[in-house]
């Protein structure tokens, strides 16, 4: 398994992938159908690569040969399994401090749990480090406690909490 910078040539990928781990990160108190989540979740990917390009963001590839894990005929040919999408500009809000930003991890869900969230991450504080920023953040549905579990072994700790009250 390798990480790669990502371009143009695979947002059919992380468009697709983007779509199908939205299930995971919705948070049980908002009520909605799946399928309004899912048509919103499309109009925010639908421009999701032309914000990337404009905010200068970067995108982190994980893939694996086609023949790791299993017989193949066509050795050499790559399988992308994960994506992250880093935002290297960002202020933290309150502080004004420059930070890197995840804005957008996934993995194929065959894939979860084999380390491919760990490589992204570590791709993405590399990055983080050449540039001389200090600071990582992201956001994480509370309830997501897979995700949490990766992100606090990984280092990160909470900051802040977001909290909403359903009206009736």
């Amino acid at each position: 398994m390798r990480v790669r910078f990502g371009d143009v040539s695979d947002w059919p990928f992380i468009y697709a992938l983007g779509k199908l781990g939205i299930s995971h990160s919705i948070s049980p108190w908002r009520k909605q159908p799946m399928e309004e989540t899912l048509k919103y979740r499309e109009s925010i990917l639908s421009g999701f690569w032309t914000w990337i390009q404009k905010s200068g963001s970067l995108v982190f590839i994980a893939e694996t040969s086609v023949d790791e894990g299993q017989p193949s005929l066509e050795t050499g040919k790559k399988r992308s399994i994960g994506y992250l999408v880093l935002q290297t500009s960002s202020k933290e809000e309150l502080t004004g401090v420059s930070q890197g930003w995840i804005m957008d991890l996934a993995v194929l869900p065959e894939w979860r749990g084999k380390g491919v969230g760990r490589k992204l991450l570590k791709a993405a504080e590399d990055q983080c480090n050449e540039q001389g920023i200090s600071y990582l953040g992201l956001a994480v549905s509370s309830h997501n406690v897979r995700a949490l579990h990766l992100y606090e072994q990984f280092g990160f700790a909470e900051e802040r909490k977001l909290m909403v009250k359903q009206l009736e």
